[in-house]
């Protein structure tokens, strides 16, 4: 994160953030989930940060994952916390759905897509739902710089900034 221009060691420092890593084939699917449970308990965070949930493919089937994600979501939002799950998805083709089907189960969705432009790659974001919110139906495009996040005008997504 630093090399965006975010320096989080403050608040790892103060024990206002923390990091959990671990491979999906270690453990099973409930193992994991007894897992997240404890961690839970035992930090009693604000928001929860999955990346990303596709991983759990690995090691089980679409409908094991589902079921599984739909329990953490539920205790999540039963504790009242936050909780943002990232999902790659493979290919070109934008998708309102993902590899796990949980996107019904989200209360906002956000389309992240990275397109060529004069040969250059792009990035590209859209808010594709947020229930019970006004949200705007644009697509923006952005960078990551040393700088930090940029946003570029919704009429030059998919281009290079001064294009």
């Amino acid at each position: 994160m630093r090399s965006i221009g975010l320096n989080l060691q403050p608040w790892i420092e103060k024990g206002l953030l923390s990091f959990h890593a671990d491979r999906p084939a270690r453990l099973g699917l409930e193992q994991h989930l007894a897992g997240l449970h404890r961690i839970v308990r035992q930090t009693r965070p604000s928001l929860v940060v999955i990346d990303p949930v596709t991983n759990l493919l690995a090691i089980g089937s679409q409908s094991d994952v589902r079921a599984m994600l739909t329990r953490i979501i539920d205790h999540l939002k039963t504790e009242g916390i936050t909780a943002l799950f990232t999902s790659l998805t493979p290919g070109k083709n934008e998708t309102q759905d993902t590899d796990t089907m949980i996107s019904s189960l989200m209360d906002t969705w956000v389309l992240m897509t990275l397109t060529e432009h004069d040969k250059k790659r792009h990035r590209d974001i859209a808010v594709l739902k947020s229930r019970g919110m006004a949200h705007s139906n644009e697509i923006r495009g952005f960078s990551l710089t040393d700088r930090g996040f940029g946003w570029r005008d919704a009429h030059t997504a998919g281009q290079a900034a001064g294009t």
